[in-house]
């Protein structure tokens, strides 16, 4: 559909003020066609552009969690799903992090994770288009999906790491809806401030998932110090502290893999966090 003709529909329903708008494409998205509308230096609006199994999820996470202020605003949605519009968050996307991200971290758990909410009527978990019978199961299929990426990568290398599968768990709890892709790469910063979470991907799952994937998607401050710090502000229960590690163990490994095929620059520090994080999940001191 031409935007031009999206535009004046919604201005028609009142979605978007009367105003001489204007609209460029941005860059950053891998599926989504993604432009930004806009007049003058007044507000601006996001028109993203994907198929329905990926653009209805991330509209129902957005009404789901409209009081969490790192989330942009949800504006309209297309009835068969083709495109969402949503404010814009001014900003930049996070590409690098120095210091500060102890409470960079704090701030997503405050302002977004905090926010989170059990599911209960559904007992599903993981992936919505591909669910899982339980929390156990998605993340043995998480790290299966990685060892694909690694272990030939690995071998070539002639290094060794050990797949982290998850042991049986005792620690019941429905699944909450929770985003996903919840990482740097998705980080709107401002004056080098946390300002909006973007491109969610939402998963049936626990919220401490979301701070894990968050605190291994960059390679800065992998210390125990870091996330026990971004842990303490977590509303949500926690399970003990021997299945939190052996999940943390778990996201580390998932990150390994990304680092295979997206950021081959940063394996090495990973590599030096998996000792470091092992040592951890076996009730080693480091």
């Amino acid at each position: 559909m031409d935007i031009s003709t999206i535009i004046t529909q919604l201005t028609k329903e009142k979605l978007l003020p009367p105003a001489n708008w204007k609209y460029k494409a941005l860059t950053g998205g891998t599926m989504s066609q993604v432009f930004l509308l806009h007049h003058g230096k007044d507000a601006a609006y996001v028109l993203k552009f994907n198929k329905a199994h990926v653009t209805r999820p991330e509209a129902e996470f957005l009404i789901a969690y409209q009081k969490a202020s790192l989330l942009p605003e949800l504006v309209a949605v297309d009835v068969s799903h083709r495109y969402i519009v949503y404010t814009y968050i001014p900003g930049s996307t996070a590409t690098s992090l120095i210091g500060g991200k102890g409470e960079l971290l704090q701030t997503l758990v405050e302002r977004l994770i905090n926010h989170y909410q059990p599911v209960s009527v559904n007992e599903s978990w993981g992936w919505q288009d591909a669910p899982a019978s339980s929390w156990k199961q998605f993340l043995t299929e998480e790290v299966q999906a990685a060892q694909q990426i690694l272990v030939p990568f690995l071998k070539k290398k002639k290094l060794h790491i050990t797949a982290p599968f998850p042991v049986e768990q005792h620690w019941n709890r429905e699944p909450f809806l929770i985003h996903g892709d919840c990482g740097f790469h998705n980080f709107i910063m401002r004056e080098k401030q946390l300002a909006g979470v973007i491109d969610p991907t939402p998963i049936l799952g626990l919220p401490h998932y979301d701070l894990i994937y968050a605190f291994f998607s960059s390679p800065a401050s992998l210390t125990k110090e870091t996330l026990d710090f971004a842990f303490s502000g977590m509303s949500a229960d926690l399970p003990e502290k021997k299945q939190l590690y052996e999940e943390v163990l778990i996201g580390l490994y998932v990150r390994l893999a990304i680092c295979v095929k997206h950021h081959p620059v940063d394996f090495p520090a990973y590599v030096k966090a998996w000792d470091y994080w092992s040592r951890l999940a076996q009730g080693r001191n480091c």
